[in-house]
């Protein structure tokens, strides 16, 4: 349903409650670029399949992430061994079924038996395809890892992009003023002198140009409040603007910019598209109706006329 000429009024409670029914699928194309100093970069990839799973057996929601496709480093697939190698032990992970709380923000592994049971399957390949010492050293550091739930869990939580920058506790209360401020802590800003950053969170008012409900993100490094680090202060930087589905809230597209350091700074861009099925525009599905639950529209208020920008264009804002 084209609805790219109509602008939705939200009001009521001012909160995001995501509507993603279980057993259903969304595909995302996922683009990651690393930038250390002015001369060096590097862009990481590929495509995921994100399915909302029925919940545990203790209630705990939760998500299930495939990887679809080939990881291109610098659009081409890892040359180097040591990256073919980590890229072809990595897959024991995927499928890889995680917990979320009620926010939606990432909590922890959930299939460890199930990645334990991939192992060995994963592990002769490897050694079917690659050897010598470095290949022994660091299948033997892979299996102590994969033993201890916690060390996967904080293995994720220091490195991956993707996880970081999706689950993010988006669905919640942001007040009166549509604004709640909270800390995040990515993957770039790893030292122990910062708590993270401290984000300022917009909820907008009104859906965008072509019907999509608009978070943005602004966040600046939040140094420790410790005297060991008074003299170590970091800086850096954080925006995130996320387009939200008008109905059922999911994530459509994230565009995200890091900067990490006191002089030379690190710097990482990462960008999340949703993948339409079947040729379909991404907003195939934007129907809105005042009947429907947990949709808060008041009214329609029609601009002049459709967006005539193209996909890629309309959707990560270019």
């Amino acid at each position: 349903m084209d609805i790219s000429n109509k602008t939705v009024h939200y009001s009521g409670i001012n909160a995001l409650r995501l509507e993603w029914p279980a057993e259903l699928s969304v595909k995302y194309g996922v683009l990651i670029t690393f930038n250390e100093g002015e001369e060096k970069s590097n862009e990481v990839k590929y495509e995921v399949q994100i399915t909302r799973l029925k919940p545990s057996a203790e209630g705990q929601p939760l998500f299930q992430i495939e990887r679809t496709s080939d990881v291109f480093i610098n659009e081409i697939l890892p040359d180097l061994i040591a990256d073919r190698l980590a890229y072809a032990v990595g897959k024991v992970f995927y499928p890889l079924v995680i917990t979320v709380d009620q926010n939606g923000g990432f909590q922890r592994i959930y299939n460890h038996q199930e990645i334990l049971q991939r192992w060995q399957s994963v592990k002769k390949k490897v050694l079917d395809n690659f050897e010598g010492s470095l290949v022994e050293g660091y299948i033997e550091r892979m299996e102590k890892q994969l033993v201890n739930p916690d060390s996967i869990n904080l293995a994720f939580l220091n490195n991956d992009w993707f996880i970081h920058t999706f689950f993010k506790p988006l669905y919640k209360e942001y007040g009166q003023n549509r604004n709640s401020e909270s800390i995040y802590k990515f993957p770039i800003a790893r030292g122990f002198n910062v708590e993270g950053y401290l984000t300022q969170e917009k909820l907008g008012a009104q859906s965008n140009s072509f019907g999509a409900i608009e978070l943005i993100h602004n966040g600046t490094i939040k140094p420790l409040e410790d005297e060991l680090y008074i003299t170590n202060t970091a800086t850096g930087n954080y925006e995130g603007y996320y387009l939200l589905h008008p109905k059922f809230k999911r994530i459509i597209s994230v565009v995200s910019d890091f900067s990490y350091g006191a002089q030379e700074k690190a710097k990482v861009k990462v960008k999340i598209a949703l993948i339409p099925e079947n040729d379909q525009e991404f907003d195939h599905d934007f129907e809105l109706d005042t009947n429907v639950k947990g949709l808060p529209v008041t009214e329609m208020v029609v601009l002049d006329g459709p967006s005539k920008k193209g996909f890629w264009d309309r959707l990560l804002n270019n």
